[in-house]
């Protein structure tokens, strides 16, 4: 008999599987897409996922055995391993950096480092340093300590150097446990034990009790007065204790004399709908008409966008498609570009679907996130037609191990945070929302009021259908957009710190009416730097070349890059003058201000800094719905998707800096943020209004805005990318280059390019310096490459691969880091 051998993918960034032994006593009980235990390397242990069998060991090195087995089923299918291997073929990573995306961390198990004191140890302790013999007084504690243990013990965060004198002298051994780090949650139900069923004995427990434990007796009264009124036999403990007010000893007394049992059972995390589920509503014409051209879409087989300026009634249109699909009994994926968009939605979605609505973002803890992860296998595996899951997330969502689609929306598919950066795979979850569910034969719906200057394309070159809403819902007129030169109002002298006085009219004007103002500053903080009056000298971040951001409310200069922290300083460290001036304006500043301007306005601010708690942003979101704030500040958060209706204003503070990022895309991403932050006025009977305040009032893209003429922008700029040989015209690859030395950055990246373009030739632009060319005490440098849309990708891929696995093989070129960023954005 032929020994078997099982392929397992190990989530670690190294290329290709790992071939693993598989030991008699598991050869009936392991599968593909199950989790197993593996030892790799010498001491440390991982949670591999079965990929595929075989009977050949294709290794020159001894074969290691699978230690474990962890999963009864396959957590992920033949469908997610589809997905993983083309996100790791197109975007240029490894299939391990894949899983390590798309398992929720919990899942993701590794062994942890236990350090035990070494019970051979016979030296001398008095010959040990203080931080030696702290940690073997530690031992008199505890048994076993973690590196984390240690670290807060010696308080330093690098401690091993203390670990390895401790091993050479013998003093301690290292240890690796695997720690299972999802922990269903429990809870005990109790009820009456089935010998006080029968009347007369609970009867007789009850006269046996009364004398010599009156609190028992209360207990068991209540218990059964409780259950009668529920029409249940068990309650939950917690419950019980609640609803008696009685001590849980009390209870547990009853346990040991065998009147109640306590029963553990699991119990979800995520609660379910207690809500009235309601029927979709009626479309209006225009909605119909949208609503018949997508399905005859989906029926030629083709992706459909869904072009419907804001507020036209978009989500509607989804609802009904949803619903045709659940009562199919399938499975449908509804995208969302970030956590901040899915509070509204999820209000309005779950009063339609109720409990068939599973919700899936990077707010939920691991736990919660397991538990989503389960109830999309168990949907997986129900034969009941009714059971079909609406499942909506931002982009992690895309990885659920969803297998049997029928239909995927992608709403709001321009949006940048689709795109993940950093770490690997950088991939765009539009785009793999899009593969996903071509892989099994679903539909596939983008959606926006401004798409994406390549989706935009694809549909007027036919690879996409184009379905257009061009009016709002209930025929409310577009919103007003007005200029307001703040150049010119300066030399007037008619400005407040950030404010024109007409926007500072208009506010009053919409706050005595009883509406709601949003204003919108695409920078948080309280000044987005400091500097010296004198020399003009500003404090900047001890790892990054960047300036820190001043925020007011902790009294603390910030890095947004790393986290770096420190004091604002009292004096300049150039020249030594205290004339420390704030320069710009946060969200944070524009709040103080406008308080101090409109002292009885209710004022409030979303940002990341406002919304750091898990219901931060939806506790704002509906203070503000439900009319408790009169002006809502934010930054890009308040531009997407959000749905106020008594909002009639909208102000936008700064937009010369949405256009001023040295980026061919600055264009299209300023046209989006002011054509949706407008989107978000005058959304159901009278006419919003919008004022940009710009001092280049004579800008394209403002010309655009206040004609809502997409159409124009996307020609216009169409011509610049084909002029200039960009995207959609265009493939493009970024590389990134990082090392810790400035001179080792300049040589290697130099030497790295004139490798490439032995390759590539001209279609290699840089190495250039980024706008930020230090972060985390890394010097970067890019290489773009740009490749003709003839040119068979793979081919360029696989040119590139090679390129940088000869560069690296080198000794000298080690330390330099490469990043592949296929389709940057």
């Amino acid at each position: 008999m032929k020994i078997r051998f099982a392929k397992v993918i190990l989530p670690l960034p190294l290329p290709g599987l790992f071939t693993y032994s598989i030991p008699t006593e598991f050869s009936d009980k392991v599968f593909i897409g199950q989790r197993v235990v593996v030892q790799f390397g010498k001491q440390r242990y991982h949670a591999a996922l079965i990929h595929s069998f075989t009977d050949e060991a294709q290794s020159f090195h001894e074969i290691k055995p699978i230690l474990n087995i962890i999963d009864e089923q396959a957590i992920i299918d033949e469908h997610q391993f589809k997905l993983w291997q083309w996100i790791s073929d197109y975007y240029l990573c490894s299939i391990g950096e894949v899983m390590a995306a798309a398992l929720p961390s919990a899942l993701r198990l590794q062994s942890e480092s236990l350090i035990i004191r070494d019970p051979s140890f016979s030296g001398d302790i008095n010959l040990l340093s203080d931080k030696e013999f702290l940690i073997w007084e530690a031992f008199e504690f505890k048994a076993e300590l973690t590196i984390q243990d240690i670290s807060k013990i010696l308080s330093i965060k690098w401690v091993m150097p203390v670990i390895k004198s401790l091993l050479s002298k013998g003093v301690i051994q290292i240890q690796e446990e695997l720690i299972e780090k999802f922990k269903p949650r429990t809870a005990e139900l109790i009820q009456l034990s089935e010998k006080y069923l029968d009347e007369a004995n609970i009867g007789s427990l009850i006269a046996k009790l009364e004398k010599k434990a009156p609190k028992q007796v209360d207990l068991l009264l209540g218990f059964i007065s409780y259950t009668r009124e529920i029409q249940e036999t068990a309650i939950h403990k917690s419950k019980l204790l609640k609803q008696t007010g009685i001590a849980a000893s009390v209870l547990q007394q009853l346990i040991k004399k065998e009147v109640f049992t306590a029963t553990l059972i699991n119990i979800d995390r995520i609660p379910d709908w207690k809500g009235i589920v309601n029927p979709p509503k009626q479309l209006n014409d225009a909605q119909q008409k949208s609503l018949k051209q997508v399905k005859y879409a989906f029926e030629e087989g083709k992706v459909a966008l869904l072009h419907g300026v804001t507020s036209s009634g978009k989500t509607e249109i989804y609802i009904h498609l949803i619903h045709e699909i659940l009562n199919t009994g399938n499975q449908v994926l509804y995208l969302l570009p970030e956590i901040s968009l899915t509070t509204q939605i999820i209000q309005r979605l779950q009063e339609h679907f109720g409990d068939r609505l599973l919700i899936y973002h990077s707010r939920f803890n691991d736990q919660e996130r397991v538990e989503v992860w389960n109830k999309v296998l168990d949907d997986n595996i129900s034969t009941a037609k009714t059971k079909g899951k609406l499942i909506i997330g931002a982009r992690s969502a895309m990885f659920l191990p969803m297998s049997n689609l029928g239909l995927v929306i992608v709403d709001e598919e321009h949006d940048q945070s689709y795109k993940q950066v950093d770490p690997a795979p950088r991939y765009n979850a539009r785009d793999g929302a899009i593969v996903i569910g071509s892989f099994q034969d679903a539909h596939i719906l983008l959606g926006s009021a401004t798409p994406s200057i390549e989706s935009y394309f694809n549909a007027l070159t036919g690879k996409y259908a184009l379905i257009t809403l061009s009016s709002r819902f209930a025929d409310v007129k577009m919103p007003h957009v007005s200029l307001v030169d703040v150049k010119e109002m300066r030399k007037r002298k008619e400005v407040n710190g950030s404010f024109s006085f007409l926007l500072i009219e208009k506010i009053k004007e919409e706050i005595d009416n009883k509406r709601q103002v949003i204003l919108f500053q695409n920078r948080r903080g309280f000044a987005p730097y400091l500097e010296c009056a004198n020399c003009s000298w500003v404090p900047t971040c001890a790892n990054c070349d960047v300036s820190l951001t001043y925020h007011k409310g902790k009294h603390e200069l910030r890095c947004h890059y790393c986290g770096f922290l420190q004091l604002p300083p009292i004096k300049c460290n150039a020249c030594g003058d205290q004339d420390i001036r704030m320069r710009g304006f946060g969200t944070e500043r524009i709040m103080e201000d406008l308080e101090i301007i409109l002292p009885d306005a209710r004022i409030a601010r979303l940002d990341q800094d406002t919304t750091r708690t898990k219901h931060g942003f939806q506790r704002i979101v509906n203070d503000f719905e439900q009319g408790e704030i009169d002006i809502l500040i934010g930054t890009q958060m308040v531009t997407k998707g959000l749905d106020f209706e008594n909002v009639s204003l909208v102000g936008i503070i700064n937009a010369d800096s949405l256009m001023s990022f040295p980026d061919f895309r600055a264009h299209e991403r300023g046209f989006q943020l002011l054509s949706q932050v407008s989107g978000r006025a005058g959304r159901r009977s009278i006419q919003g209004k919008v004022l940009i305040q710009t001092y280049n009032p004579h800008h394209v893209v403002f010309k655009d805005v206040i004609n809502h003429d997409f159409k124009s922008f996307y020609e216009r700029e169409l011509l610049e990318r084909y002029k200039f040989s960009y995207p959609p015209y265009f493939r493009l690859i970024e590389i990134r280059m990082k090392h810790k030395d400035e001179k080792d950055i300049e040589k290697l990246s130099n030497a790295f390019v004139k490798q490439l373009r032995h390759n590539f030739g001209n279609r290699v632009l840089g190495p250039t310096n980024p706008t930020i060319s230090r972060v985390r005490n890394y010097y970067i440098r890019h290489v773009l490459i740009k490749i003709e849309k003839t040119l068979k990708i793979d081919e360029v891929k696989k040119y590139l691969v090679n390129s940088i696995f000869e560069f690296k093989a080198l000794p000298d070129n080690r330390r330099l880091i490469i990043q592949v960023d296929v389709d940057p954005l």
